[in-house]
């Protein structure tokens, strides 16, 4: 089991630094929080995995196919 959950944490890590991972914070504005993961790196206009999470505005998407423009947050509302 523990080599198992070794292999995985190895795995996600992999997944990571393969990634473009774009964060960005604002200490005095929530809706200002967002993150995007899009993977692979060097397909940045048809990336296989995109994740994008605002958290100040309630969205969280995560498509397969096609990535949003980077300055638009995606209109999936959370609740």
């Amino acid at each position: 089991m523990g080599t198992l959950l070794k292999w995985l944490l190895l795995a996600l890590l992999g997944v990571l630094l393969l990634s473009d991972i774009r964060l960005d914070t604002s200490l005095y504005r929530y809706a200002d929080n967002r993150l995007e993961i899009a993977f692979p790196r060097w397909q940045p206009d048809s990336p296989w995995l995109y994740l994008l999470w605002i958290p100040g505005q309630g969205v969280f998407s995560c498509c397969q196919a096609a990535k949003t423009d980077l300055d638009q947050p995606a209109e999936i509302p959370l609740w």
